[in-house]
């Protein structure tokens, strides 16, 4: 969907950061939709406050069972935290999409939605990081370094890196096919919170989420694959 933009980063990467906001000035969006449990909608009045500086990081746990608990944190530099101020300063409306932190939660106790086949030690390390062979192919043997050289240390700001990181993402998870049962859920969330933004009448949305996402969140056409895919799914 051409209101559609997506911007695949790596969670606190300084380059990420840089480019995405780049990015967000050339586009102008009227909607921004952010990787992260939606719970933590409720706190983002928090972020313009003069006294919330970062490091900061919202902590989701449930009451009940305090062990089961998620922490998001947040540096100056990630790109999600500029991605919030961008939004939130300019009164754009600005969510998190992904799949509700209760959910997961619950189906941590479920043997449901767990990964049933065994892996060889290769594909198991590639479930690992992904981004290795990618790596591999460009002749690195390590994948931070690989994605430090393309991305972080990137000086030029075009967004065209975006583009270069879906078309790169796609063409790996067409060739590993590595996606879990529970990623497979949150994929299917992040589509049906696009659909939401959509349907609201926004014009112009900016999706901003690891990487790895990016292909998965292409093809909205689907609605009601997904939404037969997250019905009934427990909550903690």
């Amino acid at each position: 969907d051409e209101r559609v933009h997506l911007f695949g980063i790596r969670h606190h990467g300084v380059g990420s950061a840089r480019s995405l906001l780049a990015a967000l000035e050339s586009l102008q969006p009227d909607a921004l939709l952010i990787e992260g449990a939606p719970e933590g909608d409720a706190l983002l009045h928090y972020v313009l406050q003069p006294t919330m500086q970062p490091p900061v990081a919202i902590l989701i746990y449930a009451p009940d069972q305090p062990r089961r608990a998620a922490f998001y944190p947040f540096a100056t530099f990630s790109p999600e935290w500029q991605a919030l101020c961008y939004g939130l300063q300019r009164g754009i409306p600005t969510r998190f999409m992904d799949l509700p932190q209760a959910i997961r939660f619950a189906l941590a106790e479920s043997d449901e939605h767990q990964p049933q086949a065994e892996l060889t030690p290769e594909l198991s390390r590639l479930r690992a990081d992904p981004l290795l062979e990618l790596a591999r192919i460009a002749g690195y043997d390590d994948s931070e370094r690989w994605w430090n050289d393309l991305v972080e240390q990137r000086r030029a700001t075009d967004s065209d890196i975006f583009a270069g990181i879906l078309e790169a993402m796609r063409a790996l998870r067409e060739t590993l096919p590595l996606t879990e049962p529970v990623e497979a859920l949150r994929e299917a969330h992040m589509r049906q919170s696009i659909r939401a933004a959509l349907k609201e009448g926004f014009q112009r949305v900016a999706v901003v989420c690891g990487a790895w996402h990016t292909p998965a969140l292409t093809d909205l056409r689907d609605a009601k694959g997904d939404a037969a895919l997250l019905k009934g799914l427990p909550k903690l």
